[in-house]
């Protein structure tokens, strides 16, 4: 592999596997949207998959569920050191479903190991009126194995 050019990124692409891998492992990513002004912002948020699907909750006030409304395009960026970098393209979907939104609830209250009265008070702390779920569809996946890049250069 040090043979060939650092500049063909190709060499180090990451499988499905590996960047449904990544994407579970992260456990979070920034995600981006387009304010008003069509300038390009982020924001860090937990993510958790269920079923394949990758899913983030946040409250219907927050700028970017507004901006998802007006545009749902977007780019979800995760990474796992020594593992991979995954940017997800795609468009988001606000999903109404009361059983899928509390699937989301119990998968994040399961990634963080919650337990008894924690994962009620949790739980009910997220499932409120004003708390939305949304899927991101995705369109591409852009990946660079982070591993394998490091090997390379020194190599």
């Amino acid at each position: 592999m040090a043979e060939e050019p650092m500049e063909n990124l190709a060499l180090f692409k990451l499988t499905e596997e590996e960047t449904a891998k990544v994407v579970k492992e992260a456990g979070g990513g920034t995600v981006t949207w387009a304010r008003r002004d069509g300038h390009p912002t982020g924001a860090y948020v937990q993510i958790v998959v269920v079923d394949g699907q990758i899913y983030t909750t946040s409250t219907n006030d927050r700028g970017k569920n507004k901006a998802w409304r007006r545009d749902p395009r977007t780019a979800w960026v995760f990474d796992v050191p020594g593992k991979g970098g995954v940017t997800a393209i795609g468009k988001v979907v606000f999903e109404e479903d009361p059983a899928v939104k509390m699937r989301v609830f119990n998968t994040m209250a399961d990634a963080v190991h919650l337990t008894g009265d924690a994962r009620e008070r949790f739980i009910g702390h997220i499932n409120t009126r004003g708390r939305e779920v949304m899927r991101l569809v995705v369109e591409k996946y852009v990946t660079l194995h982070t591993g394998k890049v490091g090997v390379a250069m020194v190599g």
